[in-house]
């Protein structure tokens, strides 16, 4: 196997990644990226800025790391593949042709693959939706496509004729991610993600566009790719991305890390408006308090880098009120002002951790207060499918009138 893979960003040949021969990755820069973009920009990472120099070490290695899933979906791929578990470059070499965001890495020097669609019937669609976590591809067809996380899913591509199979670094459209069938998080997950996304568009925050089916009596989220838009890919990273993380360490650990502060000031720096970039972030982080979200990590939050190397964020995706469905969960997954519990964290935490960047405490105050006011309209607007949302609503409308109450916006 060839010890070089190429970087592909947006179809332009970016970088060639090199692994060495103590297995650690080192990757060097085309000098049309420095042209165009120039040194110092960051188009393809946060943590990873263009240098005339040879990049290497953690946040490299972290941030290909984290462009392929976590757990027993990896382990599964890597058998599946006959490679030596932990090896990303190899793995990379062999599903990396379709990743998240506008990245593809493949084994030749171009030009980047355009791949193609198998379509599939309905019986072979419910097939592979309905066997997950055993990812089972069209006969003749390997997966060549990779997507970050610890839950099952399938990347597909639909087309005007149905679903298709994205084969050699084809472009998806959707990931299909069916209920889980282990007892490990609340029940009836993907209901609640669905529902509380679209509470989320209701209020008039960019979310992921998401719809239940079923798949031969199993149901599943099927989410849009909001990294496909008419017909290209765009770019995106998520936080642990962004900040050098690795997957691992996708809750913060409360130690100083500050990774909410980097963020906002790293990648506001690098925004158009970075007034109204830091407004999009507490905008988001609003909203998965108030919801009560308890799995709102750095791989749940991602940045949105278009062609300039300009940064925002991108929609919410990933969101579900598992605190208000089991106390259990109850880690925001970031530090606000010290304070990581949802037990014990209160829009004020936002308030003073949002202050604390340099943020205008009235633009912080009046940003809170629209989304929790816009929260309580959507929960009478949104309709349920499945689940009795009730008790839930009544919780977070209980937890947006006190962001309210501390925004000094109760009415």
């Amino acid at each position: 196997m060839s010890r070089v893979l190429h970087v592909w960003l947006r179809g332009r040949h970016l970088a060639e990644l090199e692994q060495l021969r103590n297995g650690r990755l080192r990757m060097r820069y085309d000098s049309e990226a420095l042209d165009t973009w120039g040194i110092g920009a960051r188009p393809l990472s946060l943590s990873l800025p263009l240098t005339e120099k040879r990049v290497q070490g953690d946040h490299l290695e972290r941030f290909l790391d984290n462009l392929l899933p976590e757990g027993a979906v990896r382990g599964a791929l890597e058998r599946q593949h006959r490679i030596r578990p932990g090896d990303t470059f190899a793995l990379l070499a062999r599903i990396g042709r379709e990743c998240a965001g506008a990245i593809q890495l493949t084994d030749d020097d171009g030009p980047a693959p355009d791949g193609h669609l198998v379509p599939l019937t309905a019986a072979e669609v419910d097939r592979i939706v309905s066997n997950l976590p055993t990812l089972e591809p069209p006969e003749g067809e390997v997966v060549s496509a990779s997507l970050g996380g610890i839950q099952s899913k399938v990347l597909l591509t639909r087309t005007r004729d149905g679903w298709a199979w994205p084969a050699a670094g084809a472009m998806s459209t959707h990931i299909i991610k069916p209920e889980p069938v282990t007892d490990v998080g609340p029940a009836d997950l993907i209901r609640w993600e669905d529902w509380t996304l679209r509470v989320a568009r209701a209020a008039g925050l960019p979310a992921a566009h998401t719809e239940l089916a079923d798949f031969d009596g199993r149901l599943a989220l099927v989410v849009e790719r909001f990294d496909r838009t008419h017909g290209r890919r765009s770019h995106q990273e998520d936080f642990t991305q962004a900040l050098g993380v690795a997957a691992r360490d996708k809750y913060e650990s409360g130690t100083g890390e500050e990774r909410l502060r980097r963020i906002a000031v790293d990648a506001g720096v690098e925004a158009v408006d970075p007034v109204g970039f830091v407004t999009e972030l507490v905008g988001q982080l609003a909203f998965n308090l108030i919801v009560g979200n308890g799995d709102a990590h750095s791989k749940n939050y991602s940045l949105a880098i278009d062609e300039t190397a300009t940064f925002s964020m991108a929609p919410l995706y990933d969101v579900a009120p598992v605190y208000l469905l089991n106390p259990m969960y109850q880690s925001f997954g970031h530090s606000l002002d010290g304070t990581g519990r949802l037990r014990h964290l209160t829009a004020g935490h936002l308030v003073r951790e949002s202050t604390s960047w340099g943020a205008d405490p009235e633009v912080v105050a009046r940003t809170v207060a629209t989304v929790a006011t816009r929260v309580r309209t959507a929960l009478g607007e949104v309709v349920a499918h499945g689940i009795d949302t009730a008790r839930v609503a009544e919780g977070i409308d209980e937890r947006a009138r006190a962001a309210l109450e501390v925004t000094g916006s109760a009415s």
